[in-house]
């Protein structure tokens, strides 16, 4: 599926994904670092497809590096705890009942800033295969001592539904296509 074109794979329809046989709620964890992602629902309303999901970080913990979704918007309040988020470079802090708005494409990260642990309900729009794509990364480990190999297939395959930023996409594309191709030579491919 990575020889699909961009364009191709943004019109997929978001009704069609991995996550079909998915039951809800469900949690997946990253061990080294105790985050957690409970999968609460995936439905449509009046304003389309969405995948709504809580968000757990210890103290001290991040999300991982700076990311964007090129197609969705994502809208997250804070249910526990301080998030310190960051957006398009400018940062703010987020208390319990307070939320942020994310549009498409922008950079963004969030990090625990308290010494509680943080838990942040966000839903996204439309979802893609976005789920799917972080459960890969958990499996590969991403919030430990990620494989190189493994989480550039994972970008790689999920480009249409998250990316890294800081990295231009013109280089981060050919660079993660490179490194897809290497993982699944070595069998270091989660998705293969």
């Amino acid at each position: 599926m990575d020889r699909l074109s961009d364009e191709y794979q943004s019109t997929v329809s978001d009704d069609s994904t991995d996550n079909d046989l998915v039951r809800y709620p469900n949690t997946i964890e990253d061990p080294s670092t105790g985050a957690r992602i409970t999968f609460l629902e995936r439905g449509t309303d009046e304003q389309g497809v969405y995948l709504l999901m809580d968000g757990a970080l210890p103290p001290g913990t991040d999300s991982g590096p700076a990311r964007l979704h090129p197609r969705a918007e994502t809208r997250s309040e804070v249910t526990a705890g301080r998030a310190d988020v960051t957006v398009r470079g400018e940062s703010h802090t987020l208390l319990p009942g307070e939320s942020l708005t994310i549009a498409p494409g922008e950079a963004h990260s969030i990090r625990n800033g308290g010494t509680d642990t943080l838990v942040v309900r966000t839903t996204l729009r439309p979802p893609g295969e976005f789920e799917a794509a972080i459960r890969a990364l958990y499996e590969a480990g991403a919030g430990g001592r990620p494989g190189l190999f493994a989480v550039a297939a994972v970008l790689s395959h999920h480009r249409a539904d998250v990316r890294l930023a800081g990295i231009p996409w013109w280089l981060q594309r050919p660079l993660l296509s490179a490194l897809a191709g290497i993982a699944t030579v070595l069998g270091r491919n989660p998705l293969t």
